[in-house]
């Protein structure tokens, strides 16, 4: 398992986010906008060239491309449109920096209420609607696309994001992002979702262990992961700046050794 962290909330200026990174050995980096005040989809060839510079320079390599698509109401037809371009040209970006792996959601109620109750059964047609064909773009891309929940959409836990995958076809350019903090304070735990996306999993995201998810919770998940083999990345996510992301990223070490 590798640890890895998000260019946007380790620092500002994106070269010292990844200098911050290489300084405790992190090679695998989460790339998310603002990126020199630009969206991953707008990033030109110099921009990029410049970010491949920048990473090659510290032994690093981009992991997953994290875009807002379908982090939106899914009633909101000029939105959701809008979102289908984005998501198009975020497949241009991840091709020109060598990645093969983006971000999405699996959109919004147009009125979410955060973690529950679910809405899900009320919109669930429409969403995998909306996602087939898009999921047929990326197919055509040669893209991964890896779907993360939060609070206010309409797929709060893995089991619910399973069913969503599996009436897209189950497709095998199409995982998961596990978020076991977002389960966790809808219900579901660690050892009740992992069974659900084993199979779908491409990235982790760690949050603070004072949240929804305890570090007992993250320990489990852990030992989860590391029984079946899973070497892909450990992100942390949302712990605040450059001194609260690298104290995540010695927290979430502590768990590795713990579970050694």
């Amino acid at each position: 398992m590798q640890l890895s962290y998000i260019t946007a909330e380790m620092h500002d200026n994106f070269a010292e986010a990844l200098e911050a990174g290489a300084r405790v050995g992190v090679e695998v980096v989460s790339l998310r906008a603002p990126v020199w005040d630009s969206h991953l989809e707008n990033l030109d060839d110099d921009q990029v060239r410049r970010i491949c510079d920048l990473l090659a320079a510290r032994g690093m390599r981009p992991g997953m491309l994290l875009s807002p698509v379908g982090k939106c109401n899914i009633a909101d037809e000029a939105r959701v449109t809008k979102n289908g371009e984005i998501l198009k040209r975020t497949f241009d970006t991840a091709h020109r920096l060598g990645s093969n792996q983006v971000r999405v959601f699996p959109f919004r109620a147009p009125a979410p209420v955060a973690f529950g109750p679910s809405q899900l059964d009320g919109y669930f047609d429409r969403i995998v609607e909306r996602w087939t064909p898009w999921v047929e773009w990326a197919a055509a891309a040669e893209i991964a696309l890896c779907f993360e929940w939060v609070g206010s959409t309409l797929v709060l836990t893995s089991q619910q994001m399973r069913r969503v995958i599996d009436a897209l076809g189950s497709p095998a350019h199409v995982g998961a992002i596990w978020e076991i903090d977002v389960s966790a304070q809808a219900g579901e735990d660690p050892s009740q979702g992992y069974p659900h996306l084993h199979d779908l999993i491409r990235d982790v995201h760690i949050k603070r262990f004072d949240g929804g998810a305890t570090r007992p919770q993250y320990l489990d998940a852990l030992r989860l992961l590391q029984r079946s083999g899973y070497a892909g990345p450990l992100t942390i996510e949302h712990w605040g700046g450059e001194v609260e992301t690298l104290a995540g990223i010695s927290a979430v070490r502590a768990l590795l050794e713990d579970i050694s």
